[in-house]
């Protein structure tokens, strides 16, 4: 044998088929064993013969779909099931013609010949055929700001085709349909993770904010109250591509002026801990529980309203009925989900709010309940009514209220009689 295995395969015509050039290479790479002869030679040229074709097969095959589907990084695709398929090769021949030996440097030399030969074409097809593509990820919203933070990527497109590093995006927010809000957006590709460059669209939702991303549709089947989304889609275009994401639509139900509802209710704690000494059960302390959201009114008595995400304040009132209010808690600013109030007759403070759910416990000097000389006028008996309204701008949205009876009972036993005491405190329909 003269020359080397790449002038073998240079030396071929065009219109040398691949068969050719492989037999040219196994030849020369195929160890004769004993006994084999030139039925080890045909072993041995049919293997590789076969892993080559299957290779440029799949070359083929990988192009011509991924051609007609948009899919990301297509090149990297192409070289990973390259190089699989020249390990594949590798094991055919360790095991149909070496019966299990290791490959000698010859047939180390064929492979990766025939390998190079009929993968390069495929891998630079895949990358050049790889059109520059961008990759959006859905929203998470700050609450603290009230913006939204997009994580934006970009592929270069072809093998030679440079990243981008950053610049003004046009970006355009939409809600069923009907755009909201359009504009320009200056985004840096400046931050960088496991999957490589990326950048952040911040965007304000005071910008685009039209409508809840969650409203209420009459009742399901079932009876429950029906639910529908409307999330808002948020679409950037950079170098004549675009993608688009959806912004979650929890976070951006913020709106009470539409279904907006309140509910209220009052607890009575009773017990015998600091009753005096005539009363065997006596009523401790109040708690005080709210809820605030999205509401249908018939379905006030079976649900709670859905919570929301919105800048709104809360009115509490409790007292004897036409009378003022016990409690002097003072108006509660709620943005999100942080509610805070001002000095009254409890301290000013803080708690969270519409997190889990739309239900929360008011507090008075950091906890959540109010003593019985405070909420209930000393113990004066009767009949008290509790409100709760929810404003939004200079809009009352939502009110709402309820009564309860607090109420003291006697009763005699022993001999002589001795009377003793106890208290209730009862929600009812009205005083």
């Amino acid at each position: 044998m003269s020359g080397g295995l790449l002038e073998k395969a240079q030396a071929k015509t065009d219109d040398t088929t691949v068969a050719t050039v492989v037999d040219a290479t196994v030849d020369s790479a195929t160890p004769k064993k004993a006994g084999g002869g030139f039925h080890a030679y045909v072993r041995g040229s049919d293997n590789v013969r076969n892993a080559a074709g299957g290779l440029l097969l799949l070359g083929a095959v990988l192009i011509f779909l991924f051609s007609r589907i948009d899919f990301d990084f297509f090149g990297w695709v192409v070289l990973g099931i390259l190089l699989l398929s020249a390990y594949l090769a590798t094991l055919h021949l360790k095991i149909n013609v070496n019966d299990g030996a290791a490959l000698s440097g010859k047939q180390w030399g064929a492979i990766l010949v025939v390998w190079i030969l009929l993968s390069v074409p495929p891998w630079v097809a895949g990358w050049e055929d790889e059109v520059s593509s961008i990759l959006l990820t859905e929203g998470t919203v700050d609450e603290d700001t009230n913006e939204v933070n997009l994580m934006l990527r970009q592929s270069a497109g072809g093998l030679f085709a440079s990243d981008w590093e950053g610049g003004d995006v046009s970006v355009s927010v939409s809600q069923d349909g009907e755009e909201t809000w359009s504009g320009s957006v200056n985004v840096q590709m400046d931050q960088e993770d496991m999957v490589g460059a990326y950048g952040t669209l911040t965007l304000k939702i005071s910008d685009f904010f039209a409508n809840n991303s969650i409203r209420l549709n009459g009742f399901t089947n079932a009876g429950t109250v029906n639910m529908t989304e409307h999330p808002y889609t948020v679409t950037v275009e950079v170098e004549g591509q675009s993608a688009s994401a959806l912004l979650p639509t929890l976070d951006l139900t913020r709106n009470l002026r539409v279904d907006g509802d309140v509910d209220e209710e009052a607890h009575g704690q009773v017990g015998d801990s600091g009753c005096e000494s005539s009363y065997t059960s006596c009523v401790e302390y109040v708690e005080i529980r709210g809820w605030v959201g999205l509401g249908i009114e018939s379905a006030d008595d079976d649900t709670s309203p859905i919570r929301v995400r919105g800048d709104y304040s809360i009115d509490v009132s409790f007292g004897l009925e036409g009378e003022d209010s016990s409690i002097d808690l003072q108006t509660i600013s709620v943005s999100g989900t942080d509610a805070s109030w001002p000095q009254g007759s409890c301290s000013g403070g803080s708690m969270d709010i519409a997190v889990e759910t739309s239900g929360f416990m008011l507090e008075c000097d950091g906890q959540d309940r109010f003593d019985d000389s405070i909420a209930l006028n000393d113990n004066e008996y009767g009949c008290y009514d509790l409100t709760m309204t929810v404003s939004q701008g200079d809009e009352v949205v939502a009110a709402s209220t309820s009564y309860y009876i607090f109420e003291q009972h006697s009763d005699s036993a022993g001999s002589p009689p001795q009377t003793y005491y106890w208290e209730t405190f009862e929600s009812v329909e009205s005083c």
